[in-house]
């Protein structure tokens, strides 16, 4: 027996002797220890249409046979230090010469079409740590720091090998195994380790198949046997397998590109398609938080951009536009913010314009000052005329019907006052029919009746004497507050007129459905200018037929919002002075339009006026109440108020 092996340990003996004599080779299957190969798998037998790719060629590992240096007694101490400068240096032992290259360097000619030209040899590689450590351990079997170094570089080799089998690089792993195998054959972690190569060689074949599926697109059918599949098999076999784990981050990575350039593209079902399939590939992926973070921020700015369009679109009042907006802008968003927010806008603006229900506004006049204060009143529905059984209740006030209005619209808050209609004449020059007449009805307080009087128009009050500016205006014709609205159209851009019969009476009951607008019965409170038992004239003239216990301070129209709003935020709808309305008139509701409109006919003599004034009894300030008139009518109980389109 030589030297070398009175020294080695018997197991490091064994390994030396074996590659030394030649002895039964690792590809022997039935070497103990050894793996066995791994089942091959048809795939045909999986999926028909689905074609390997040739395998890459594979290097055959030789045994790994340590070319040990000669070390002399009194060289122990340089070979120790050798050997921790190659560990130092990560040259833990040499290869076999055959796999120093793996995979071989290729040299390029010295020149086009030279083939002649040879890469130099390459010198004889320095010992590594193992052969420095094998070489003390020759002359000094029992050196504990040899020894030592031996266990710390064969653990190192194999931590090092396990590295490569997750990363699917065999060379590297077969060759740690062969080290192990030669160096100590009977190391606790080799069998182990020769486990994990089979697993990872099973990992392979599995990875192997998945890329074919992958190339023929059957990414997760048939069930069970799409790439994917395939794929966790191999993660299965062996679960740090990198090549698996990467070909599935690969394939989610596709996906996810593809749900990005969809949502790019805005189609959105297909990108939320591609998103729920590259879940189902690796879920909870950084990548796919990452990625869906950047679809959702680009979901968000398109429907910030929607929105911006939909709101100018609002702004404008093309409705239709903004409402394609809003249909984009709900395909496109992932939640409701914002959306909203539009939707109640076109809701709006198609029921109000630029504006909201209860909304109080005045618009600029081009001559200067402002329109009158108007009110938004909300669109809907109401019964209009009376119920049979009212007390006090026409025949012209029925049928009762519903009149349903399928837009809001805005009424003055108060009827026009003098300096209202004064701002008129001045700026358009109109002289009133009761101007052109010289003439118009006052009240007679010497007889105690209404009675005609010359040089009266809309200058005078109701006795004929000069009229304060916030006196409601009376004394004017329907012509001549038809005069007025246009005006006011063509001062402002905007469509105001007289309000139709249902519009009135939609506004003086204000969602009440009684008799009166307060209620039922006589008012408990003062609610507006009527005849009540406490008015009297300047000559202390009371009314017959008077409200009982009602006192609202006026004999004659009182200045314009005397008395507490109503419920729809006007004023005076319920008294002061009776109204001029857009209908002709006709005796009953039988073919009266249903949607708010005025009832006009070509040409009509007869007009409508509503509301009560301030010589109404109680049975005229009923709601329903209406009355005809001649359109050429100037009174003191009669004035208008304006109603503009929106």
């Amino acid at each position: 027996m030589t030297k070398l092996a009175r020294i080695l340990p018997v197991g490091l003996l064994a390994a030396l002797l074996l590659a030394a004599c030649g002895g039964e080779s690792e590809s022997d299957p039935t070497t103990a220890g050894t793996p066995a190969a791994p089942v091959t798998v048809d795939p045909e037998e999986l999926e028909r249409e689905v074609v390997l790719a040739p395998r890459p060629e594979e290097v055959d590992v030789p045994a790994w046979t340590p070319d040990v240096p000669a070390v002399a007694g009194d060289g122990i101490r340089r070979a120790l230090a050798a050997a921790r400068d190659a560990e130092a240096q990560g040259r833990l032992f040499v290869p076999p010469a055959d796999l120093a290259g793996v995979p071989p360097a290729q040299t390029a000619p010295d020149a086009p079409g030279d083939v002649s030209a040879e890469a130099a040899p390459a010198p004889d590689p320095e010992p590594g740590a193992m052969e420095w450590l094998l070489g003390v351990l020759a002359t000094d079997g029992d050196n504990a720091e040899a020894l030592a170094g031996v266990e710390r570089i064969l653990a190192e080799v194999l931590r090092r090998g396990r590295v490569a089998l997750t990363e699917g690089r065999f060379v590297d792993a077969e060759r740690a195994e062969r080290l192990a195998a030669r160096a100590q054959p009977q190391h606790p972690d080799l069998a182990a380790y020769r486990e994990a190569l089979a697993a990872a060689r099973r990992a392979q074949d599995a990875v192997h198949l998945a890329e074919a599926r992958a190339a023929a697109n059957r990414i997760f059918k048939p069930e069970g046997e799409g790439a994917v599949a395939a794929y966790r098999s191999a993660l299965r076999a062996f679960p740090d397998y990198l090549p698996a784990s990467d070909g599935l981050a690969r394939l989610q990575a596709r996906h996810l590109d593809r749900a990005l350039a969809a949502a790019q593209n805005g189609d959105y079902p297909a990108s939320e398609r591609l998103q729920s399939e590259a879940a189902r590939i690796v879920p909870d992926s950084a990548a796919m938080q990452d990625m869906l973070a950047r679809i959702v921020e680009l979901r968000q700015a398109r429907t910030e951009t929607l929105l911006a369009q939909g709101h100018a679109a609002v702004d404008a009042l093309d409705l239709e536009l903004a409402a394609r907006r809003l249909e984009e802008a709900e395909q496109v968003s992932l939640q409701a913010q914002g959306l909203d927010s539009l939707r109640e806008r076109i809701e709006l603006a198609r029921h109000y314009g630029h504006f909201r229900p209860g909304q109080v506004f005045r618009e600029p006049l081009a001559s200067g000052g402002e329109a009158p204060e108007m009110v938004v009143l909300a669109y809907g529905e109401f019964r209009m005329g009376s119920p049979e059984d009212e007390r006090g209740r026409l025949e012209n006030e029925g049928p009762r019907h519903t009149v349903s209005f399928e837009r809001g619209f805005a009424i003055a808050r108060n009827e026009t006052t003098v300096a209202d209609f004064r701002a008129f004449v001045e700026a358009s020059g109109h002289r009133s029919l009761a101007t052109r007449r010289g003439r118009s009805t006052v009240y007679d307080e010497k007889g105690g009746v209404m009675g005609e009087h010359g040089r009266v128009d809309w200058r005078r009050d109701y006795a004929g004497a000069p009229a304060k500016p916030d006196l409601p205006v009376v004394h004017v014709a329907f012509e001549d507050a038809q005069a007025y609205a246009a005006w006011l159209s063509a001062q402002t851009g905007q469509r105001y007129r007289l309000p139709s019969e249902a519009e009135f009476e939609y506004a003086l009951r204000a969602g009440r459905d009684e008799a009166w607008p307060w209620g039922n019965g006589t008012p408990t409170r003062v609610v507006g200018n009527l005849t009540g038992d406490g008015d009297q004239s300047r000559l202390k003239r009371q009314w017959a037929n008077a409200i009982p216990g009602y006192d609202d301070g006026h004999w004659g129209p009182a200045p314009v919002r005397s008395y507490p709003a109503e419920a729809f935020g006007t004023f005076d709808l319920v008294g002061n002075v009776s109204e001029w309305v857009l209908d002709c008139w006709h005796d009953s509701y039988r073919r009266a339009p249903r949607d708010g409109s005025a009832w006009v006919n070509p040409g009509c003599s007869d007009r409508v006026i509503r509301g009560a004034s301030w010589a109404s009894s109680l049975d005229r300030a009923r709601s329903a109440y209406r009355q005809s008139t001649p359109a050429d009518t100037t009174n003191a109980r009669l004035g208008f108020r304006v109603v503009r389109e929106l």
